[in-house]
């Protein structure tokens, strides 16, 4: 005899509460439903201690949705990104939603098979991070009716509900800090990309050059590749502090700045220079290379819950404003 398949009226019946309740809370519709927000985790921790699984092309045949979310990101394996996930994650399990993630690799051929697949799997909507040739699929994704939220960087020229850091006054911030710590020689690594995140870090440490008469030269500015740029981030480090002579060099993200401050870590240890770091995102091992820096910590948890409750309302269609959130970050100054 086969094993008994685990039914709704079964979590009902652990639980002591109505078939109704539960189906609500598997349906995804216990925000609609006002159900709070304990008695769904009770719900869906319940039917996953005892095995529920659901059919979800019957699920989706009868209510239009297939409960799963699409998510795509630059690079998964980045901090900054994973605890985006992380977040969107929880909160879409607490809902009835699973998320499928993708990395792009900011690669617009990628990005388009990633978002050609999540479209074929019937998504119920999108979370992006979006590479600079996305544009066009976002547009047909609107068309198609496909709610969409976009991370971390956007498109001045298409209507779309984002959630973003504040890059030009974090960098600002940054540098005007590098600056008053002594530094009038910044170099700054970034990456070869154009995205809005980009365009407004470099944006905002030409401002905290020009605050203090400093002339912007481009000789100081290196770019290197989003992924495989150990060498490139290296060189470049090396190339800044023994041709140009910079005090201080300005880092895109965490990732190249830890690459680049090993270089800095060797520097500073054989009493050759004192070269101090900035960097846009924290990292706990920027503490372990021992290096004088400052770091913009953006909200990573605020920004997967935003985005996460975004979505829904759109996918409720509920939402009918363009919302764009603009987060504030905090400053962790080891100089």
């Amino acid at each position: 005899m086969g094993l008994k398949k685990i039914s709704l009226k079964d979590i009902a019946l652990e639980l002591g509460v109505s078939k109704s309740l539960v189906s609500f809370v598997m349906n995804g519709k216990a925000k609609e439903m006002r159900v709070s927000d304990a008695m769904a985790e009770k719900i869906i921790l319940k039917a996953k201690q005892i095995g529920y699984k659901a059919n979800p092309m019957a699920q989706a045949l009868r209510t239009g949705k297939t409960q799963t979310i699409g998510l795509i990101v630059a690079d998964i394996s980045n901090s900054f990104y994973s605890k985006i996930a992380r977040s969107i994650e929880n909160s879409a399990s607490k809902n009835g939603y699973h998320v499928i993630f993708g990395s792009s690799d900011e690669s617009g051929i990628k990005s388009k098979e990633l978002i050609n697949l999540f479209f074929a799997k019937r998504i119920d909507g999108l979370i992006i991070s979006p590479t600079i040739e996305d544009k066009d699929h976002i547009v047909k994704l609107q068309e198609h009716g496909i709610p969409v939220v976009l991370i971390d960087r956007y498109f001045k020229d298409i209507k779309t509900n984002m959630v973003i850091s504040n890059n030009l006054n974090g960098t600002f911030h940054i540098v005007k800090r590098l600056i008053e710590n002594g530094n009038k020689k910044i170099g700054f690594i970034t990456h070869n990309t154009i995205t809005t995140a980009t365009e407004y870090r470099v944006k905002g440490y030409q401002k905290a050059l020009k605050k203090f008469g400093i002339p912007y030269d481009v000789d100081i500015i290196r770019e290197v590749p989003h992924i495989n740029n150990r060498i490139e981030t290296e060189n470049s480090v090396r190339e800044l502090i023994e041709l140009q002579k910079v005090d201080a060099i300005f880092f895109f993200n965490n990732t190249i700045a830890l690459e680049g401050g090993k270089i800095i870590r060797d520097v500073n240890k054989k009493k050759l220079r004192n070269i101090e770091i900035g960097c846009f995102d924290s990292s706990s091992y920027l503490e372990l290379l021992d290096v004088p820096y400052i770091a913009a910590v953006q909200q990573v948890e605020e920004i997967g819950n935003t985005a996460i409750k975004l979505l829904f309302l759109q996918m409720e269609s509920k939402l009918n404003i363009i919302t764009k959130k603009v987060l504030k970050v905090k400053l962790i100054d080891k100089l």
